[in-house]
């Protein structure tokens, strides 16, 4: 079963055994050699003539058995791709240069980009990861043509938005108070102080939003409901708390707030010299 970390605190109450289902429980966390790794493993499998020609510029690959009924042929990559971070720089270095820029001030690109697809709890999601790069490509492709690799690194700063606007789809669809939380802060700058967050707030009258928006599924008639709203929705301080332990939100040793990219961005929230927000065109 899964179950997200939000939902497991009023989910346990229905599970007589939910103590053991703790203690053997398993976080679906992706490093960020496991990201490439799955990158690599789809270059390696798709369905064109590229496929062998990437398998070939690093020996080692095998042909995973077929099962009964299967049309389809399978290529595990070799263990240094899908763990070895020096290798896997290598190659993506041949596919996307080594730095976002002309030099190492802009950053390197095998660690910018899932720097920048993390969330608070310096979590990747592999969709967003996969969507980035699938972005990066059509970029690239349209603007970049002349460009002698695969993937040029403006087309990876369009993929890291691109993936912003999929993640928040994501997490909107998931926990619908969050949206309406972190609306009331476009346009903001972060990070930005506590105070000036929970007066945007209070301007908007949040709290009432969302118990009204919790009492659309009455929890008080139907317990067998898990619910996934705000603990406490009229308690500011409390409510940043909890978008910090969703990873939406993250707290700074001053105190001060601030957003991961891969929520700031899609929310029009901004920083200085970070990657640009989304236009109301893109």
């Amino acid at each position: 079963m899964f179950i997200r970390h939000d939902m497991f605190e009023s989910g346990r109450l229905h599970f007589a055994d939910a103590s053991k289902l703790l203690s053997n429980a398993a976080d679906l966390t992706w490093a960020e050699s496991s990201l490439y790794g799955l990158l690599f493993h789809h270059l390696g499998n798709a369905e064109n003539e590229h496929a062998r020609a990437f398998r070939q510029i690093r020996p080692g690959w095998r042909e995973q058995e077929i099962e009964p009924g299967e049309a389809l042929r399978r290529f595990v990559p070799p263990s240094e791709l899908t763990g070895d971070r020096k290798t896997q720089q290598e190659l993506f270095v041949r596919i996307a240069g080594r730095y976002m820029g002309t030099d190492h001030r802009k950053g390197h690109t095998y660690t910018w980009l899932p720097n920048h697809l993390m969330d608070g709890l310096s979590q990747v999601s592999p969709r967003s990861f996969l969507r980035a790069l699938t972005k990066a490509v059509e970029v690239t492709e349209m603007q970049y043509a002349g460009h002698v690799l695969a993937l040029h690194y403006e087309g990876i700063r369009r993929g890291v938005q691109e993936a912003s606007r999929t993640r928040v789809a994501e997490i909107t669809e998931d926990l619908r108070w969050v949206e309406l939380a972190i609306a009331p802060l476009e346009g903001l700058q972060v990070p930005a102080e506590l105070e000036t967050i929970i007066e945007r707030w209070g301007e908007r009258s949040l709290g009432s939003m969302l118990t009204e928006q919790a009492d659309e599924i009455d929890l008080r008639n139907d317990p067998a409901k898990v619910r996934t709203g705000p603990r406490n929705p009229r308690n500011y301080q409390d409510l940043v708390e909890e978008l910090v332990g969703l990873g939406v939100m993250t707290k700074r040793a001053n105190g001060r707030i601030d957003l991961p990219d891969v929520y700031r961005i899609a929310f029009n929230i901004g920083r200085r010299g970070g990657v640009p927000r989304l236009k109301a065109s893109s």
